[in-house]
């Protein structure tokens, strides 16, 4: 039986090395469906409600030149600018999903504020497999220029994926994550 497989395998290599169209024909196509990476990881913009700047949060703005909802120019008596839908950039969050094997996924999460140091995070962490789910909130009120944390979860063999939602308020504004997802085929 071992000779068989061998000579199987040795004409395969004969019919390859003769024909080059062989090896394309027995080849799957490249197109196919992509597979689920074993890691994975996506940056969102946090957007600010301008409705939320206070007195203090527009002097931080001017002292600083921080261009939001236009709090570094509007004097103090006229209301600030509201017309960008869903509101202006305020910074970012990142959400990372990594396999670690034996069905368990690591998952963490960063904000980083470009209006000032972070005040307050407020963020629910959903994450999901055949296996079942989960939601997690983090709230940590101690000020910082990127918040970040994080959990290891046990999701199964199989595909899985994590969506981060949630609020960030910095001394200028408060800022609301555009729904982050990733998913993985965890392992």
């Amino acid at each position: 039986m071992r000779v068989r497989s061998t000579a199987a395998a040795l004409v395969a290599v004969i019919v390859a090395l003769l024909l080059p169209g062989a090896a394309a024909i027995a080849a799957p196509p490249s197109g196919g469906v992509r597979a689920d990476p074993l890691s994975d990881a996506l940056t969102a913009p946090l957007l600010a409600d301008c409705s939320s700047i206070t007195d203090n949060g527009r002097g931080y703005a001017r002292l600083h030149g921080v261009d939001l909802c236009g709090a570094d120019t509007t004097p103090p008596s006229e209301p600030l600018r509201t017309e960008a839908v869903g509101g202006e950039e305020c910074g970012s969050a990142t959400l990372s999903m990594t396999s670690r094997g034996g069905g368990l996924a690591a998952i963490d999460w960063r904000v980083s504020s470009e209006t000032g140091p972070i005040v307050a995070v407020e963020l629910d962490l959903a994450f999901a497999s055949h296996s079942g789910g989960e939601m997690r909130h983090f709230s940590d009120r101690s000020p910082s220029v990127h918040a970040h944390d994080g959990t290891v979860a046990f999701l199964g063999a199989g595909r899985a994926t994590a969506t981060l939602s949630g609020s960030v308020e910095t001394f200028t504004a408060t800022c609301r994550i555009v729904p982050a997802s990733v998913r993985i085929l965890v392992r």
